[in-house]
C-alpha cells in the first residue's frame, strides 16, 4: 500500500474556470483565485480506480490538480479499512496531511474511502481535523464535499452508490497505457475474516455496455492493457443473468480495436468454469494469466475461514485450467496464522505450495479484525508464530521461484515497455501484473507504452530477462 500525492499541475492550464468558488469582480477586471487539490490514495486498484474518478470529477468542476502538499488548498486521503496495519496507516496519513495547514496553503482536508465507510460517525466524532467524509457508496458526490469543506458545513454521506457508476472522465493515476477496469461492486461472500462486505456492500455487477463504453474510452486515450478488477471477477454477471457470464463479456472485450491485454485479478475458485478457461485460451486479447487468492490448503482451516470450498475443487480447477492453458501463469495469496492453525495445518500449506508450484505467490499474516465472525474464534495464534510462518512459506516459494521461471526461457512473448534506458529497458508481459510481480528487463532502448516481441533468454529470481 503505497502512498501517493496523485494529480498533474500540467493539466491545470488545460482545465475550465471555477466559477462559483474562484471569482472577485473589480470595475475594471475579473480575477481568478485557482483552487487546488491534492490526494492521497491508499489501499487496493479497486481504491486507486475510485480516486480516479474523483480527481476526474474534481477536475470538471474546474478544480486545478497538484501532486504536491504543500500546494493544495485541498487534500483528499482516500482510506483503507482491510486490516489494521491499513488503518492504522490512513489515520496516521489524515494527521499527517493536517499539518499542512501550518506549514503549506491548506483550508479543507477531506477523508473518503473504506475506513470512512466502516467507522463513520465514530471517527466524524473522533478527527475533528476532518472538514468532510464521503464514504465507498457515495464518492461520486467529491464535489459537493469538497465545497461543502471550504464553506465550512463540515458534510458527510454515507450511502450506496448505484452499481452503473459514474460517468465521468478518470483521471489515470497509471502509465497511460495500463488501466484498472473495475467490473462490479461489493462482494457476497462470508469469509469470515474479512469486513470488505461491511465497508462495500453485497455484489452489484456493472452492466455489460457500462463496462464496454469505459473500456473503449480508455483505449481511445491511449490504455494498451486492461486489468480486471473486483471482490470476485468471476462472480461478474451472477446478479444480471441468473448465473456468473464473465466470458460474455471477455468476449465483448475481444472486440475493442488497439486493446492489447486484458488481465483477470481477484477470480474465486468455484466460478472457474469450462466456458471461462475456453475463453481465456482461445481470445487472444486475454492475457494467460489467472489470480485466485486460495487462502489455505488444509480443509479444516478453509471451513474455520468460511471459504465454500475444498482442497479437491481446487486441485481439480488448478489441474484443468494448466490442461488447457499449459503456459498459463497462477497467481495466489495465502493467509497464515488463522486461529486455530496448526503445525500440522501450516505443514499441509508448505506441501502444498512445492507441489502445485504457482508463478507468483504472496503470503499475508492473519490480522484480527472486528465485526468479522473471525473475531470470536478461539485459539489465537502469537504474533511471532505468524511471522515465522510467513517467512517459511516465502522462502518456500523462493525456492520455486528458478524453476517456476525458468519454464519460460526461450520463449517469445509480447512485452509492454514501462521504462526505457540506455542499453536496458524495463517491461512486463503477460505472465507479470503491474505493481506486485516481477519484470522483463530488455536488452535495447525502446519507449515506454511500446509493445515489442522479445524472447527470454534468462531469469534473474522473480525477473526475466529478454533480447527483442
Amino acid at each position: 500500500m503505497g502512498k501517493q500525492i496523485t494529480g498533474d499541475s500540467k493539466d491545470a492550464k488545460r482545465l475550465p474556470l471555477y466559477f462559483p468558488a474562484s471569482l472577485r469582480y473589480d470595475t475594471c477586471e475579473v480575477i481568478v483565485l485557482t483552487t487546488k487539490v491534492g490526494m492521497v490514495s491508499l489501499g487496493c486498484p479497486k481504491n486507486r480506480v475510485d480516486s480516479e474518478v474523483m480527481l476526474g470529477l474534481l477536475q470538471e468542476a474546474g478544480y486545478q490538480l497538484t501532486p504536491e502538499a504543500t500546494d493544495a488548498d485541498i487534500l483528499i486521503v482516500n482510506t483503507c479499512g482491510f486490516i489494521n496495519s491499513a488503518k492504522e496507516e490512513s489515520i496516521d496519513t489524515v494527521l499527517e496531511m493536517n499539518q499542512y495547514r501550518e506549514k503549506g496553503r491548506l483550508r479543507a482536508l477531506v477523508m473518503a474511502g473504506c475506513l470512512s465507510q466502516r467507522y463513520q460517525q465514530t471517527l466524524w466524532n473522533d478527527l475533528p481535523e476532518v472538514d468532510a467524509m464521503v464514504g465507498t457508496g457515495e464518492f461520486h458526490r467529491i464535489v459537493e464535499a469538497v465545497e461543502g469543506a471550504l464553506h465550512g458545513t463540515r458534510p458527510h454521506f454515507w450511502g450506496e452508490m448505484p452499481v452503473s457508476g459514474v460517468r465521468s472522465t478518470r483521471k489515470l493515476t497509471t502509465p497511460e497505457y495500463t488501466a484498472y477496469l473495475k467490473i462490479a461492486e461489493g462482494c457476497d461472500h462470508s469469509c469470515s475474516f474479512c469486513a470488505i462486505p461491511q465497508m462495500r456492500g453485497g455484489y452489484r455487477s456493472r452492466p455489460l455496455q457500462d463496462i464496454v463504453l469505459e473500456a473503449r474510452q480508455l483505449v481511445h486515450n491511449g490504455a494498451r492493457e486492461l486489468v480486471l478488477i473486483a471482490q470476485d471477477s468471476t462472480l461478474w454477471g451472477h446478479d444480471l443473468y441468473g448465473k456468473p457470464n464473465l466470458p460474455r463479456l471477455l468476449y465483448a472485450l475481444q472486440e475493442i480495436p488497439d486493446l492489447t491485454m486484458v488481465r483477470i485479478m481477484y477470480s474465486y475458485p468455484t466460478q472457474i468454469t469450462p466456458d471461462f478457461v475456453r475463453a481465456m485460451r482461445d481470445l487472444p486479447v486475454v492475457a494467460k494469466y489467472l489470480d485466485m487468492p486460495l487462502q489455505h490448503a488444509h480443509p479444516e482451516l478453509l471451513q474455520r475461514m468460511g471459504r465454500p470450498f475444498r482442497r479437491e475443487k481446487t486441485d481439480r480447477v488448478l489441474k484443468m485450467i494448466r490442461d488447457a492453458v499449459p503456459d498459463v501463469t497462477l497467481r495466489t495469496t495465502f493467509i497464515v496464522g488463522f486461529p486455530g492453525e496448526t503445525d500440522e495445518h501450516f505443514a499441509t500449506l508448505l506441501d502444498f505450495i512445492n507441489m502445485m508450484q504457482f508463478d507468483h505467490v504472496g503470503v499475508f499474516t492473519y490480522s484480527h479484525e472486528e465485526g468479522t465472525r473471525a473475531e470470536n474464534l478461539g485459539d489465537l495464534v502469537p504474533e511471532e508464530t505468524k511471522r515465522t510462518r510467513r517467512r517459511e512459506a516465502m522462502l518456500a516459494q523462493r525456492r520455486l521461484v528458478g524453476s517456476v521461471r525458468g519454464r519460460h526461457v526461450g520463449r517469445i512473448v509480447p512485452v509492454l515497455i514501462e521504462e526505457a534506458g540506455d542499453t536496458v529497458s524495463v517491461g512486463r508481459s503477460w505472465m507479470d501484473a503491474p505493481g506486485i510481480d516481477g519484470v522483463v528487463y530488455v536488452k535495447g532502448q525502446y519507449t515506454p507504452g511500446q509493445v515489442i516481441s522479445a524472447q527470454i533468454v534468462g531469469t534473474q529470481e522473480y525477473d526475466l530477462i529478454a533480447e527483442a
